[in-house]
This record gives C-alpha cells, sequence and structure tokens, in this order.
C-alpha cells in the first residue's frame, strides 16, 4: 500500500534578527554628523555669503583675504610681544571693543577704501604704466618667494599668482589716484614749512668713543674705598686716551674697537640743541665744535667721552618734521574730499550678520 507523503508548508512569518547597536556607535556618529553640520554652516557663513556689497557687487572673504592677512600678521606680531594678551585686550582709542574686533573692522575698511579708489581710477581711465606693470610683477614674485611663506600658506589663502596681481594692481592704480587728487587740493607747504624753525630741529651728526665710570653690578657700591675708584677712572681715562690718539689717524671709527672690547664703546648717533640726553658739560663742546673737529677726552659724571662732530648743520629732522606735517595735513584734506565727494558715488552694504561671524587671529595664519 502506497502511502502518500504529506508536506507540511510553514505558512508562519520568517523571524527576524534583531541586531544589537552599540549606543556608543550611535553617539559617535551622531557626533560626526554634528561637526559636518556646523562646518557646513561656517562655510556657507564664511565663504558663501558676502561681506560686503558694493554697488550690487558681492565681495567674499576670500576676496578680502591679502587685506586680512596684512592685518592679522601685523596684530600677531604684537600679540606675541604682550605674552599672547593682545589680541582681546582693550583696543586703546575704541576702549569699548577688543583689539581683535577693531581688527576686522580696520581690514575691511582698508578693503572698501581701496576698492573705491580703484574704482574710481579706472572709471577716469587709469591703467598701469610699464613701469608699474613690472613693479606688480616683481611684488608678486616677492611674495610669493622672498618672505618665506610656505606652500601651504599660499594655497590655503587661494594667494596664487593671478590673485596677487589683481591685489597689487588696485593697490597701485588707487594709490595713484589718490595722490592726483592730493595734487589737485589747496594745500600750501610752504605755509606747513614756514610752521617750524629750523633751528629748532637742527642737527647735529656725531660719532662718539665712551668709557663708562660708573659702579657696575660686580662693584661694591657702598664702599667708601675712594682709593678704587679714583684707580678705575685712570685706567678708564688711559685707554679712552690711547683710542682717541688712534681716532685722530683714523677715518672709520667704527673698525677702531675691536669685537672683543668690552668696557670702551663706539657710537654714531645724532642730537638736537634741545635734547637733555648727554650730560650738560658735553653738550656744551659739541655744540661748539666744527665739521670734522674731534674733541679731547670730556670728563661726566657717567664717563669719559671722545666725540667727533660729522656734521653740524644736519637738516635731517626738521625735514623729516616738515614732511611729516605736510603728509597730515594732506591725508586730513583727501579725507574730507573722500567723504564728501567720493565715496557718496557708491552704494556699499556692509552684510553685518556674516561679518560678525569673522574672527581675526586666525583666518589666514595657517600653520
Amino acid at each position: 500500500m502506497n502511502k502518500s507523503k504529506k508536506i507540511i508548508k510553514d505558512t508562519g512569518k520568517p523571524k527576524k534578527k534583531h541586531i544589537k547597536i552599540n549606543p556608543m556607535i550611535w553617539v559617535a556618529a551622531a557626533a560626526v554628523l554634528g561637526l559636518a553640520l556646523i562646518a557646513a554652516l561656517l562655510i556657507d557663513q564664511l565663504y558663501k555669503r558676502p561681506l560686503v556689497v558694493v554697488d550690487g557687487e558681492k565681495y567674499y572673504l576670500e576676496d578680502m583675504k591679502y587685506h586680512i592677512y596684512t592685518i592679522e600678521a601685523n596684530y600677531d606680531y604684537i600679540d606675541q610681544l604682550y605674552g599672547g594678551t593682545y589680541w582681546d585686550s582693550a583696543n586703546y582709542n575704541y576702549p569699548s571693543m577688543s583689539n581683535r574686533e577693531y581688527a576686522k573692522l580696520e581690514a575691511i575698511n582698508n578693503f572698501v577704501y581701496e576698492l573705491i579708489l580703484y574704482k574710481e581710477a579706472v572709471a577716469n581711465g587709469y591703467t598701469l604704466t610699464e613701469e608699474e606693470s613690472e613693479k606688480v610683477e616683481e611684488n608678486v614674485n616677492s611674495f610669493i618667494n622672498d618672505l618665506g611663506l610656505s606652500e601651504k600658506f599660499l594655497k590655503e589663502n587661494g594667494f596664487t599668482p593671478e590673485f596677487l596681481r589683481d591685489v597689487f594692481t588696485r593697490n597701485t592704480l588707487a594709490t595713484r589716484f589718490k595722490q592726483d587728487v592730493i595734487d589737485s587740493l589747496d594745500i600750501d607747504d610752504e605755509a606747513i614749512k614756514a610752521e617750524f624753525k629750523y633751528e629748532d630741529y637742527r642737527q647735529y651728526d656725531i660719532e662718539y668713543l665712551f668709557i663708562s665710570t660708573a659702579p657696575t653690578e660686580t662693584d661694591d657700591e657702598e664702599s667708601d674705598d675712594n682709593k678704587a675708584n679714583e684707580v678705575k677712572k685712570q685706567t678708564a681715562l688711559e685707554k679712552i686716551t690711547s683710542y682717541r690718539e688712534k681716532a685722530l689717524e683714523t677715518e672709520d671709527w667704527s673698525k677702531l674697537v675691536p669685537e672683543d672690547e668690552k668696557e670702551l664703546i663706539y657710537r654714531s648717533s645724532y642730537f638736537l640743541p634741545t635734547d637733555t640726553y648727554y650730560p650738560e658739560n658735553l653738550m656744551e663742546v659739541m655744540l661748539e665744535m666744527e665739521n670734522g673737529e674731534i674733541s679731547d677726552v670730556i670728563e661726566t659724571e657717567s664717563g669719559y667721552y671722545v666725540v667727533r662732530m660729522v656734521n653740524n648743520n644736519s637738516s635731517a629732522t626738521y625735514d623729516s618734521k616738515v614732511e611729516a606735517a605736510i603728509t597730515e595735513k594732506e591725508e586730513e584734506e583727501f579725507a574730507k574730499e573722500y567723504e564728501s565727494n567720493i565715496y557718496p558715488k557708491y552704494t556699499v552694504d556692509l552684510k553685518e550678520k556674516a561679518i560678525r561671524n569673522l574672527r581675526l587671529g586666525r583666518i589666514t595664519l595657517v600653520d
């Protein structure tokens, strides 16, 4: 008897296998996604959103990188001198804001200022001269090759030859346009010059030998041994006297004193009639000296001097003072012209939200 095989089909649903995921994996994944989101937002805020719009043209962080770099480099140098506290210290002129905040505004204002002057130059038909073009190329090559900047720095900041060429071109044309405007202004250089009396700034160029007779750290300052002090002074006098004899026969005094000489020094300097740096009796002698004249050994409270008068009628300080005063007046008058007749031609929209997110100090100063 044949028996039929009965096949019983399992109609039940297959059981699912439950895989347990370590909660730490979820935490790590969430952290990575969170960081990615934050990074994306930062990139969007800093790089995608314009910082400034001038006459409808948008300018982004990458457009301002050079101006930001120059500010960051200067402030970072000062920050190192201050032991890392300068960036976040109160600004001297604007105590309500930090140096970091002020630097940000300075960089953006510099960019806008130069941009507007460049636009004015172009509108007035300015183009680079052959000499200026060569200078721009020199500046590009110097920036890339002579400043010790790393390839990483140049790459991450987008400082390509093309970018730098544009930067230096704008600066060159803006500077020339500004100077042409200044030259057209009614500024009386001679009147400014007349405000300074030449005799007040008459400069005396000198070089001198000096040896100190003042107590040193190794001397017993509390000692009343006048004999020891007199011996020290006599020794110093003999030494500088011997060097004076050599100086009388030497044109280049800078080579008189050996490198291993620890007591007697050579200096090249200058002074004005109103200066009080040098001892009074020394000043009296120097003010009467003729060009090329070499003094006797002059004793002062601090030590002995031998002086040679190089030029008793130099105009260097006077010229510098006058030039600085003229430049100050030019900047003052140009600022009025810029604010009244140049800047108002343009619509400048500072994007405060995007600017607020900028934190100067590490934008361009990559390792």
